[in-house]
């Protein structure tokens, strides 16, 4: 990854009630607990 590199987009598609993002890590085709990895 790149500094400074597009990550996400944040949209409202669907039956949403609004703009919102998704976000998950995954390894290895698994979904990873995002406070595991990332310190906040």
């Amino acid at each position: 990854m790149i500094q400074g590199q597009e990550i996400a987009e944040v949209g409202s598609t669907g039956n949403s009630t609004g703009p919102h993002l998704h976000f998950e890590i995954r390894m290895a085709e698994r979904v990873v607990d995002p406070e595991k990895i990332l310190e906040l």
